[in-house]
């Protein structure tokens, strides 16, 4: 009888003495599951990059970002089933849209972002893109991202800001003379105060040029900077009175928190004032006043502009806890388009699983296809096994091992070569995952042309999936089974004396 643990001793022992064919086997199922292993460890961290873009990243879980057209957030190919149904006949969003939101279980706030532009704001300008915008929105939304609530109490000359978290993130190092990392950016600007040139024209104006040879912004030199401003002056001339037209307003802003993505949001009773006033002074500086015009007769997607009171986009912040897809669904029911970070996140996801998926079963298919070769050799090793042990087997027959303990002892060769094999494969997959993420995260971050949306980029995508690694052991294993068990069973069946008696 062969006790328990003698089955690795004597397997071991058998595969020592067969180096090279149990070598190769082993070999051939680890080449097996370095495919595998390399190509699931590093799809679902592609997968993950692509889809947290800038699209989905500046929208907050708790915000419904809603349109009176076409979602700007939707990238997936409408299928057959979907080109096939009616439009919805196009309408704009209204005080009345926003109060019946407003008056839903969950909803704390709903109305519609207010742009302002062009603006400026110290601070901000050493940049590549710098910040000409500022956005209003509801005050519980302020509310929500504040870090710091004692920095709003007694705030009564400035105006609240909540700055992008990307927008502080990074800082220009005069020295260097380019843009670096900032990781103690929040800490620096929270509680600053800031100056906000509302009418800025020239806020738009490129400062930086991108050096596609070193890969790297470099800060123009003044003699460009005042071409650009040159050629714009020109240019504005031609439209605008440009004594009224460059009027500007100073005011007085502070950072009170920080949003995702990088827009800068404002109280929407200040973004209202603001709106105006520039609407006023461009009114003022036209040299070509708008003629009035005829409403625009309804067609089949309804009026192509929106009257006063109509609003083409609005947002919608859902109470902490609220189902944000069910309201989204209420708001899609009024013929609406709305976006969500889930559902921005799920179109962009379903988009990029198409391509994955091919990707995947290339890889799994290669990588199943070596498994198979491996297989064979794993079938070819124990088979030499048992004709080169049948001597052996009939001396354990002989002292009274079992058929069952027999088939036992190859069955377990045949798994260890597997199991070794995968252990193996994994290994080696995950080296080579890590370096290939290396590699591909210094290239993606150094063809980056938006440092800021570089700073999306993780520093790895390689990622472990231990469930699937578990799978894919016990599957090698079974497989090796499978593959050990017809030369295991004429092993079991040969017979002791004859065995003897010809050796």
């Amino acid at each position: 009888m062969i006790r328990r643990r003698d089955y690795l001793r004597l397997t071991t022992q058998k595969l020592g003495l067969r180096k090279r064919r149990a070598a190769f086997a082993i070999i051939s199922v680890a080449l097996g599951v370095v495919v595998v292993v390399t190509a699931n460890s590093l799809m679902e961290g592609i997968r993950d990059v692509a889809v947290k873009t800038i699209w989905t990243e500046e929208i907050d879980p708790d915000t419904i970002r809603v349109y009176a057209g076409e979602n700007p957030y939707e990238f997936t190919i409408p299928n057959e089933e979907q080109k096939g149904q009616a439009k919805n006949r196009a309408q704009y969003l209204s005080e009345a849209v926003f109060e019946e939101i407003r008056g839903w279980s969950g909803v704390e706030a709903a109305e519609r972002p207010v742009a302002v532009q062009p603006v400026s704001i110290t601070g901000f300008d050493k940049r590549p893109q710098g910040v000409s915008e500022l956005q209003g929105v509801p005050e519980a939304m302020l509310l929500r991202y504040l870090t710091d609530r004692t920095l709003v109490t007694g705030v009564t000359n400035a105006i609240l800001l909540i700055v992008g978290e990307r927008e502080v993130k990074l800082r220009f190092d005069e020295k260097k003379g380019k843009l670096l990392e900032d990781p103690a950016g929040e800490k620096t600007w929270l509680g600053r105060d800031v100056t906000i040139v509302l009418g800025d024209n020239y806020a738009r104006l490129s400062r930086f040029n991108y050096d596609y040879n070193k890969r790297e912004f470099k800060p123009l030199t003044d003699d460009d900077i005042t071409a650009q401003r040159d050629a714009m002056e020109r240019n504005f001339r031609v439209q605008y009175d440009t004594a009224i037209f460059n009027t500007t307003i100073t005011l007085k802003g502070r950072v009170v928190g920080f949003c995702p993505g990088n827009k800068v949001l404002m109280p929407l009773e200040f973004a209202v004032m603001c709106e105006k006033w520039i609407d006023q002074r461009n009114r003022l500086a036209s040299r070509n006043p708008p003629r009035a015009t005829e409403e625009v007769v309804y067609g089949e997607r309804g009026r192509r502009t929106p009257k006063p009171g109509e609003y083409v986009e609005g947002v919608v912040l859902v109470k902490h806890g609220a189902d944000v897809e069910a309201i989204a669904k209420k708001i899609d029911d009024m013929g609406f388009s709305v976006a969500t970070r889930a559902r921005t996140f799920e179109n962009q996801a379903r988009a990029f699983d198409s391509t994955v998926r091919i990707v995947k079963e290339i890889a799994f298919a290669f990588g199943g296809l070596i498994l198979g070769l491996a297989c064979g050799l794993v079938w070819s090793t124990t088979s030499k096994t048992v004709s080169d042990s049948r001597a052996d087997i009939g001396l354990f027959r002989s002292l009274g091992a079992t058929k069952r303990e027999i088939r036992r002892l190859f069955l377990g060769e045949a798994m260890l070569q597997g199991v070794l094999g995968t252990v193996f494969g994994m290994l080696l997959g995950w080296a080579l995952a890590i370096g290939i993420s290396h590699w591909v995260i210094g290239y993606a971050r150094r063809e980056m042309f938006d440092p800021e949306e570089a700073l999306l980029i993780p520093d790895s995508i390689f990622a472990i999936n231990l469930k699937f690694c578990f799978l894919l052991i016990l599957g090698a294993a079974l497989v090796s089974l499978l593959a050990g068990l017809l030369p295991a069973n004429r092993a079991a069946n040969v017979d002791p004396v004859k065995a003897l008696k010809r050796e």
